[in-house]
């Protein structure tokens, strides 16, 4: 009876326990929704209060683990074997032997805890730091040839971003004992930059690096070194060695703790080319470690606009200037800031330097030019009204027209013409407003004198005391006048440099006209000079346009004359070869007698045409293409030694296009098309006619250089946008007997 009664009291309480055990919740390392990955290695894990985070890892003997947390509530335990370690901060484990290690996370509140989890087989380096001729084996290094492969502004640091865990190339990790310092080395190459950055440190420690060349070593400023186990809520500070010569890197590593696990992340920057930008780009990043340039064209309105993010930049700019290149002062820009570098006048191209460490800055191309033009406008009076280069405002169609008396380019004043077009004698009211942004800002207008630039008035224009707008109504007559504009203050460069930071003065113009007065409009009787000139010129472009109809005519009444004679002919090849054979005429003349016939015979029906010149050796018809082809005498070739044949192309019911000949030796040494009459495009094999209208002949002669001693004859193309190809069956014989 009390057992039963011991039964009833006990199940409340397991069932109690199991209520309890459902609220403690674990997240696995294969669990991803509250584990963040970033760039390949767990950085940050999301905790409930109460959870716990758990991974297990398989290591062999001689592997260091070490695991670091930043959080406010947090602790991190590690297990293995008969070993439990637990902190707020950090863990580190040295196996001794294969074993599985467990590594738990967990928070007593509500946190985002970062994390840096090292798991790597400690590397046997060197105890005593080598001497600088001795040899000793080098450590493999991660290169970044291109700076935009490696950096990534928008993450907030200009780090080279790598990917992978701590055993990645890239990554110095492993442990060091006190009392045991550890020495490893890497090469290096002149004007390379070495980015060195601690990502994982246990305990306390430090790295010193010594250069080393052939003949000398020498300690270097640069040390990274920390007291306490690093932070993964923390980013350590970043250390760049500069290289000015061939040699190695001797890292020497060390620490006071009993043990100290880390990761150094190491990357070497190769030398930068100067970079080129395009003629039409007006913005552009220049980004890189230690120097790096660009080069571009700009003109004398030019203004270089400089952004560095994140990082303090140095910069100078070089200009050419004629044949010469002139630098430019040297200025320091604030990251976050922008600086703005007017260049000097009569400059076509710049070179751009930038200096720091690493650097990522927004470029842009700026123009202080006025108007859609590339030039300022001028700061004085022509010396006549007939300067061609001159900015002209039409009174009938200017409408926002910017410009802007830029002080940091010492201009103080900006003189343009005024076009009013007319009849003599007549008069115009111009409106004209001038849209400001700020009180300094004067104008005045001129009317002048067509003849002598004898000034006839002068209106002045004054800004608004509130919106510093100008407004001026004008009557002028046609012709040029002059609207300039000026600082109040004539003394405002005093004291002050190219490229000062005086505000610039910038200004819009707006012109309207309404002719007042229309005036006489002119007439010029011509003069008989111009008369008899008019009329010869008339005949001389009548008959110039004339010949060439005429002599079209006459060339195609001739080409008729030849085909109906030469189609009364039969046999034509024999009878060429009879004329050699006889002596009668010379290999030159005939081949040029036969060259001559291939455009009229070319004329004829296709039939006609092939009886006119004989049997072929071979051909091939198809339902809307012929293809003839025949031996010639081997002395019609224009080379000694060549094979020259005759071939013929009828294309009775279809358009062939990007159409082709080809000869193809089938056995022995390739042959090549060495000659073709008419002239026409041949590359190797091939012979090129382009497009071939549908009921048109043609016909060709070929020269083929090679030993070969028969030839395929085929012909490729498109027929209606469909490839087609057509091959005689039978290859032609070089010394076969005409039929």
């Amino acid at each position: 009876m009390e057992d039963n009664t011991t039964k009833h009291r006990m199940m409340p309480l397991v069932f109690v326990g199991l209520l309890l055990l459902s609220f403690t919740n674990v997240v696995h390392a294969d669990e991803a929704s509250d584990v963040f990955i970033i760039d390949g290695r767990l950085q940050m894990v999301t905790l409930e209060s109460g959870e716990t985070y758990q991974q297990t890892i398989n290591v062999e003997g001689g592997a260091i683990v070490s695991v670091n947390v930043g959080c406010s509530s947090c602790q991190v335990q590690l297990d293995a074997g008969d070993t439990s370690i637990s902190s707020s901060t950090s863990v580190a484990y040295e196996a001794t032997e294969t074993t599985s290690v467990q590594i738990t996370i967990s928070s007593s509140t509500a946190e985002t805890v970062s994390t840096s989890i090292l798991v790597a087989a400690d590397e046997m380096h060197l105890e005593q730091r080598p001497s600088p001729d001795s040899t000793i084996d080098l450590v493999e290094s991660y290169r970044c040839e291109n700076p935009s492969a490696c950096l990534d502004m928008h993450r907030g640091n200009l780090q080279t971003i790598l990917n992978g865990d701590y055993e990645s190339l890239g990554f110095d990790a492993g442990a060091v004992k006190s009392g045991a310092e550890e020495y490893y080395g890497f090469e290096v190459h002149a004007d390379e930059t070495i980015e060195l950055t601690l990502h994982h440190a246990s305990d306390s420690i430090r790295f010193d690096f010594y250069m080393q060349t052939e003949t000398g070593e020498q300690l270097l400023d640069s040390v990274i070194e920390t007291m306490t186990a690093t932070n993964p809520n923390t980013m350590e500070d970043t250390v760049y060695l500069d290289i000015v010569e061939d040699g190695r890197i001797i890292v020497k590593a060390s620490t006071s703790a009993p043990l100290t696990a880390y990761a150094l992340q190491r990357t070497i920057h190769d030398a930068q080319l100067t970079m080129t930008v395009d003629e039409d780009t007006s913005q552009f990043t220049q980004m890189g470690h230690g120097l790096s340039k660009s080069a571009f064209a700009i003109d004398a309105t030019g203004v270089i606009k400089l952004s560095p993010v994140i990082v303090d930049i140095t910069a100078s700019v070089s200009l050419r200037i004629g044949d010469a290149w002139v630098a430019m002062p040297e200025v320091h820009v604030e990251r976050n800031t922008v600086e703005r570098i007017y260049v000097y006048p009569n400059t076509t191209m710049a070179m751009l330097n930038i200096e720091s460490s690493v650097h990522w800055v927004d470029v842009a191309l700026e123009s202080t030019a006025d108007g859609n033009s590339t030039s300022d406008a001028p700061a004085y009076r022509p010396s006549n009204l007939e300067q061609a280069d001159w900015p002209i405002l039409y009174a009938e169609n200017t409408g926002g027209y910017t410009g802007e008396l830029t002080l940091a380019t010492m201009d103080i004043s900006d003189v343009y013409l005024i076009s009013v077009d007319g009849w003599v004698d007549s008069e115009h009211r111009l409106h004209i407003v001038i849209d400001g942004n700020s009180p300094d800002l004067r104008g005045v207008v001129q009317e002048l004198d067509q003849e002598t630039m004898e000034v006839l008035s002068e209106h002045e224009l004054s800004p608004d005391l509130f919106t510093y707008d100008m407004d001026l109504y004008i009557t002028l007559g046609p012709g040029l006048h002059f609207i300039e504009f000026f600082h109040v203050n004539d003394s405002i460069l005093q004291d002050q440099n190219w490229g000062n930071d005086l505000q610039a003065l910038e200004y819009s113009i707006d012109i309207t006209k309404v002719t007042t007065e229309i005036g006489e409009e002119p007439w010029f009787a011509p003069s008989d000079e111009a008369k008899f000139w008019g009329t010869t010129v008339r005949w001389i472009l009548g008959l110039g346009m004339m010949l060439p109809a005429i002599y079209l005519v006459y060339a195609m009444r001739k080409t008729r004359r030849d085909a109906a004679r030469i189609g009364a002919m039969k046999q034509r090849l024999a009878m060429l070869t009879n004329l050699l054979d006889e002596g009668a005429e010379s290999p030159e003349q005939t081949r040029k007698s036969l060259v001559r016939s291939l455009e009229a015979v070319a004329t004829l029906p296709w039939e006609s045409a092939i009886a006119s010149w004989g049997e072929p050796q071979r051909s091939y018809t198809t339902d809307g293409t012929s293809i003839a082809v025949w031996n010639l005498d081997s002395r019609l070739a224009k080379s000694l030694g060549n094979w020259p044949l005759l071939v013929g192309l009828n294309t009775e019911n279809e358009t062939w296009d990007i159409a082709a000949f080809r000869f193809d030796a089938p056995y022995g040494q390739a042959l090549s098309v060495d000659h073709v009459e008419p002239r026409l495009l041949h590359q190797g094999e091939e012979v090129f006619v382009d497009t071939i209208a549908k009921g048109t002949t043609i016909f060709l002669t070929v020269d083929l250089a090679g030993d070969a001693t028969q030839v395929d004859v085929e012909l490729n193309g498109h027929v209606d946008g469909v490839p087609r190809g057509m091959r005689i069956p039978t290859a032609l014989t070089r010394f076969e007997e005409e039929e």
